[in-house]
């Protein structure tokens, strides 16, 4: 049987903030087990199959999204000219 993980041992191996970590919980977003009126452990073999689904979700969703290169007029450095607005850059969006 896996060692029960506790908040505090989460939080240090995701790298979050104790709240967080509960927060997430309390949502179900991350797998739990609730020990007692307000207490949670966690599997360790759950936390990792949830984070590897969630950078594979995430994953997807940044290549998803449709990004547009902007072509701004820019000098020899590559310095974006200052001289022009909002309108002008954002015109052809």
């Amino acid at each position: 049987m896996d060692k029960l993980l506790t908040v505090k041992e989460v939080a240090e191996y995701l790298r979050l903030n104790r709240e967080t970590v509960l927060r997430k919980t309390r949502k179900g977003e991350i797998p739990a087990i609730k020990i007692g009126y307000r207490s949670y452990r966690f599997y360790k073999d759950q936390i990792d199959g949830w984070l590897s689904r969630e950078v594979v979700a995430k994953g997807q969703a940044v290549s998803n999204n449709k990004t547009r290169k902007l072509d701004l007029p820019c000098y020899d450095l590559g310095v974006i000219k200052s001289s022009l607005s909002r309108r002008e850059i954002y015109q052809d969006l």
